[in-house]
């Protein structure tokens, strides 16, 4: 069987204190102290983890005896050189990029040097429209094995979405992150309570007051003060139970097109409004049938309008969303049971 290396980028100060002790990178590994162990945890569920081998780069300059590994995997940005690879004995190395950079995070990195022994990195999704000498494959998402907190509570018969009545018709729950001025998630709440203050809305804005009067001194609405939930945040199970209460999920972009919440609200049993997707792709595809998108610029009153419609004509498509999500894991989760995600990973590199 393959064996595997996963370098982790070092773009974070991960020698210092704690975390430069093997007990916080055991602890990481397992829960998830890092989101850009998704890849680690990825191999790890199909492998075995005495398959997969994760490093820090400055282990590698304090290694004396050389590593064996089919496989090797370097997070970017990093300072991985020559002299950090002397030792390091691999068949196949690829990049990969966990941002959410808009386009590879190479910054100080050696990118000379890395893209010599490969010509493949890996990023959460792909702008087709990007144009890079390289290529560009799709990175398994962000979620640690023993702290996905959807997992359990899909795994529990209640959460399966069948025991919640749909008594809200757009659900959902979010800080303003990224530019506030043209912020869509603050848009979106406004245009809903201006243009459809018939429909019944579960959620909103959720921050300290900082965040409401930084959002207040760039945006002047009336209405404002109406998306605030005066609360700072809101725990996992009462975000998840308020999506499964509610006909359709709005899941506008943060700081990168793509966004966990996609998935949620597919196994929430709502449609999905989002961001236009047409240009992306994805490890784990959206059921086409199970977004209604928003294109830049644009009112989302007439998507929601349109999902609401689509639900009501056909309430059984959100259990054929769903379906479509678990031909590629399981109560999202990656496991061996579903061999076509890991098929498709594996593509990439042929």
């Amino acid at each position: 069987m393959s064996s595997f290396t996963v370098i982790i980028s070092d773009a974070g100060d991960h020698d210092e204190g704690f975390r430069g002790t093997a007990l916080f990178w055991q602890l990481a590994s397992r829960f998830g102290a890092y989101a850009e162990l998704g890849l680690y945890w990825f191999l790890c569920a199909y492998y075995g983890r005495d398959k997969v081998r994760l490093l820090r780069p400055s282990q590698l300059l304090r290694r004396t005896r050389a590593i064996q590994t089919d496989w090797l995997f370097v997070g970017l940005p990093t300072r991985v050189s020559t002299d950090h690879l002397t030792n390091v004995r691999f068949k196949q190395m690829a990049l990969y990029d966990a941002t959410d950079v808009d386009g590879i995070a190479f910054e100080y990195s050696d990118q000379r040097t890395l893209l010599s022994h490969t010509n493949v990195c890996l990023k959460n999704w792909r702008d087709r429209r990007w144009d890079f000498e390289f290529q560009i494959g799709l990175l398994p998402i962000k979620r640690p094995p023993l702290n996905n907190k959807l997992s359990r509570l899909l795994g529990r018969h209640q959460h399966d979405g069948t025991n919640f009545v749909k008594q809200f018709d757009v659900g959902f729950i979010a800080r303003p992150t990224g530019e506030l001025k043209s912020n869509p998630r603050v848009q979106w709440l406004l245009q809903l309570k201006r243009d459809r203050p018939g429909l019944t809305l579960w959620g909103g804005l959720v921050g300290d007051r900082r965040w409401q009067q930084a959002v207040a001194a760039e945006i002047d609405d009336p209405l404002l003060a109406d998306c605030w939930l005066n609360r700072r945040k809101m725990n996992y199970r009462e975000y998840f139970e308020g999506l499964c209460r509610s006909r359709v999920a709005l899941a506008p972009r943060g700081f990168a097109p793509w966004t966990y919440r996609h998935y949620e609200a597919i196994y929430a049993k709502a449609m999905l409004v989002c961001n236009d997707l047409c240009h992306f792709d994805f490890l784990v595809p959206l059921p086409p049938q199970s977004v209604v998108e928003v294109a830049e610029g644009e009112s989302v009153i007439a998507a929601v309008d349109a999902a609401l419609d689509i639900v009501s004509r056909n309430p059984t498509i959100v259990d054929e969303n769903r379906r479509e999500l678990e031909r590629w894991w399981r109560l999202a989760t990656y496991c061996d049971a579903c061999p076509a995600l890991l098929e498709r990973f594996w593509r990439q590199f042929t």
